[in-house]
């Protein structure tokens, strides 16, 4: 029966041709497929993918037998494999840590999920008020007509506090209580278990708060959007208002170059420390990584990225 089952698989193009031998076959509750046959070893590419989606396979890491010492002093931190999820390395992975504009993360999320990006919102001073004078911002200016996709550039790329307030205070009819209401139902459904916030941006605060784990969970659901990789892959750019008014973008991952870093969010606050979620290429696969809580984010980042190179193969 099992031998019917995948040279059905085989001719649907499910498994790759290229697999000369599977030893075995098995869905758990999660959907998820896996393959092994020695060394040769798939999984699907999203361990949460649609069930309405065609299923693909991405090649399952394994150490190759080198060890090196990693050089992280971030209170946490990981590296996971996008396409499998498969954790390559961590450290206090569960530990709830405040997370800075890392919350952003969740803004973007919502207005992705339930916002229309070609919608036209006007900026208001009771927006503008509620961001302190020290707070990376865009630049938006009282009565500025904005689109909320030129709101989520500013909020991605420039980290924008004042694009994050506008974005709560507008999206839902209930203003900014319904949103942060929204950011929790949305960890809950994402099943971000040590997660909770209280504000859109990422302000020190006791009760907001994640971990690595359920960070990793959020970008690499939010890296299946094309809108948000594409936004969030760009160095600077300038987008404008309705009536013409530019935004000067800059972003402040020093790692992003496109190609071997193409990605995600950078945080910092004097309580959280410094914070970086990043995607990266090793050997060719997509590799996230997490440090929280570190004073030098994107040095122990490309540490991540190079002890990943060094101990793994796909």
């Amino acid at each position: 029966m099992k031998t019917l089952i995948i040279a059905a698989l085989i001719f649907l193009d499910i498994i790759p041709h290229g697999v000369p031998f599977v030893s075995d076959i098995q869905k758990n509750l999660e959907n998820k497929v896996r393959v092994e046959e020695g060394q040769t070893r798939f999984r699907t590419s999203q361990n949460d993918t649609n069930e309405n989606q065609p299923l693909s396979f991405s090649p399952l890491p394994y150490q190759n037998g080198k060890y090196y010492t990693l050089a992280a002093n971030a209170k946490a931190y990981m590296a996971v494999d996008m396409g499998t999820g498969e954790v390559l390395i961590e450290k206090n992975q569960d530990q709830k840590l405040e997370i800075a504009s890392l919350t952003k993360l969740m803004t973007a999320r919502l207005l992705l999920k339930d916002g229309d990006l070609n919608k036209t919102v006007i900026v208001k001073e009771s927006d503008l008020s509620k961001v302190p004078a020290e707070e990376a911002i865009m630049w938006l200016a009282a009565g500025d007509k904005v689109t909320y996709g030129t709101l989520l550039h500013g909020l991605l790329i420039n980290s924008g506090a004042d694009a994050a307030v506008t974005i709560a205070d507008n999206l839902y009819s209930g203003g900014y209580n319904e949103f942060i209401s929204k950011m929790n139902e949305e960890a809950a459904n994402l099943n971000l278990k040590n997660t909770h916030y209280d504000n859109p941006v990422g302000w020190d605060s006791a009760s907001n708060y994640s971990t690595a784990q359920d960070l990793q969970i959020l970008a690499r659901t939010l890296l299946q959007d094309n809108t948000f990789r594409k936004i969030v892959d760009t160095k600077n750019e300038t987008v404008y208002s309705e009536n013409g008014r530019p935004y000067n973008l800059q972003n402040t991952n020093e790692l992003l170059n496109g190609t071997t870093v193409f990605g995600v969010k950078t945080g910092f606050t004097n309580s959280a420390g410094e914070c970086l979620i990043s995607a990266g290429k090793v050997k060719g696969q997509n590799v996230l990584t997490v440090v929280l809580g570190t004073g030098d984010r994107f040095g122990e980042t490309k540490n991540l990225l190079n002890w990943a190179d060094l101990v793994y193969n796909w």
